[in-house]
Parts: C-alpha cells; sequence; structure tokens
C-alpha cells in the first residue's frame, strides 16, 4: 500500500515538472533599437549648424540643427509691424462704436449709422486679428528653426549637410535618425512555438555572454510570413550593438 502511494506521488511530481517543460521554451533572436525613428522641422530653409555626429548620446532638449534664422525673422517683424499699425485705426473704430451703441441706445443715433459703426469695427478688428495670428505663426516658425532631441537619445545618422536647402511642402524631409539607447530582443516563431509568451510575462535575453531580465513587450502576427513577432524588453542596457544575436528563454 506504502508503495503504491510513494508510486502516485513520484507520477504526479513527474506530470507536473514535465508540464513545466512544455510550458517553457527557448528561441534566437536579434537585438533591435527599441524606438528608432527620423527627426525633422515642420518648416523649409537652409541648414545653418549641425551640432551632433552618429554615435553620439544628447540629453532630451538638446538642439540637433538649426536652419538660418534670417528669413523667418524678417516675417516675424513684417508681421508684428502690421499688427502695430493697425492696432490704432481698430482702438479707435472700438471707441466710435462704443459711442454709437450709447447715442443708440438714447435714440440720437440711427440705426443706419449704428450697423456702420460695427461694419467698421468688424472690418478694421479682423485685418488686427489677423496679422496678430500672422505674428504668431511667425514666431511658432522661428522656435522651429531649431531641431531639439525629443528625449534621451542617440544619434544614429545624419541625413543632411551644412548649406543644403530643406523643403518641406508634401512631406517632412528626414533629417537626423535617432534611437533613444535602449535595446530591445526579437524573435519571430511559428504561433505555436509561442506556448508560455505573454504579454508583461518575463524572459531572459542571454548575448555577449551576459543574461539580462526582461518581460515580454510586443506578440504581433504576420499572416504574409505566418510567424509571430515576439519583442522582449530588456531591464538593463547590455553594452551590445543592434544587430547581435540574442538567446531568449522564457
Amino acid at each position: 500500500m506504502c508503495n503504491k502511494v510513494v508510486t502516485s506521488v513520484l507520477l504526479m511530481v513527474l506530470m507536473g515538472a514535465a508540464s513545466v517543460v512544455q510550458a517553457a521554451g527557448e528561441a534566437d533572436g536579434v537585438l533591435q533599437w527599441e524606438q528608432k525613428t527620423a527627426l525633422s522641422l515642420p518648416v523649409s530653409g537652409v541648414i545653418k549648424a549641425i551640432n551632433v555626429t552618429p554615435g553620439q548620446r544628447v540629453a532630451k532638449g538638446d538642439v540637433l540643427l538649426s536652419l538660418d534664422r534670417r528669413s523667418f525673422q524678417y516675417r516675424l517683424e513684417s508681421a508684428q509691424a502690421r499688427m502695430e499699425e493697425y492696432a490704432p485705426g481698430r482702438d479707435e473704430a472700438h471707441d466710435e462704436l462704443q459711442r454709437a451703441e450709447e447715442l443708440y441706445e438714447r435714440t440720437v443715433l440711427s440705426q443706419v449709422e449704428l450697423d456702420q459703426a460695427q461694419n467698421d469695427f468688424a472690418a478694421k478688428d479682423a485685418r488686427y486679428l489677423a496679422a496678430s495670428a500672422d505674428v504668431g505663426q511667425a514666431k511658432l516658425d522661428l522656435e522651429h528653426t531649431e531641431l531639439k532631441a525629443p528625449f534621451e537619445l542617440i544619434v544614429l545618422k545624419n541625413h543632411v549637410v551644412v548649406g543644403q536647402t530643406v523643403v518641406n511642402r508634401l512631406q517632412a524631409t528626414p533629417l537626423i535618425t535617432v534611437a533613444n539607447g535602449q535595446l530591445v530582443a526579437v524573435m519571430r516563431l511559428s504561433p505555436e512555438k509561442i506556448m508560455g509568451l505573454n504579454i508583461s510575462g518575463d524572459a531572459n535575453v542571454t548575448t555577449a555572454g551576459q543574461t539580462y531580465p526582461g518581460k515580454v513587450r510586443v506578440i504581433d502576427y504576420d499572416p504574409g510570413a505566418g510567424l509571430a513577432e515576439v519583442t522582449i524588453a530588456i531591464d538593463a542596457r547590455p553594452p551590445a550593438t543592434v544587430g547581435q544575436l540574442a538567446r531568449i528563454t522564457w
């Protein structure tokens, strides 16, 4: 009887171990940048300065490159001059409208004269507001002459040179390709081989002889290739490079 009990316990242990083995897996992957993008500017102009080189790490807010500001400054000054020119006439028309409304309330002024005062102010106010909007847009365009790092990043490639004219009409011209410096491991598996992998699940990434803990970030399916692409976020920043092979276990 005792032997039967021991045998049953051993069978249960072995079955549990077998289920653990079936739930675990391993596969080869490759290291990639977690976030890689080409930065652009929303305005056209001439490249005046490039402040970074490929491989350089840059802090958030640092200026990567800048355009020649002169034409943008001229447009701002022109818009400001027009706004200052229209301001006195607008203010005068506003005062006249207030007087007209007071006289109309006292039945001293006709409806036609009140309408004329309202129309005069509306025209001069619209002209002033248009100039004011041009000032705001000119200031914004002037700010956009500098391309600043949107986050802490590493520069991968410069696409332009000093003196080059950048034209952004139909689409923005890529200026600098950057990455956030964080690596992820990516593997492509057949759907039946991703058993045990879940979003936010634990996984280990081994590369260059070192093993790093990580978590499953994305599981995506490519119907054309019939494969699932799994991205593992590595908790640390390993001293490895993009394209380096990695062994992933879970």
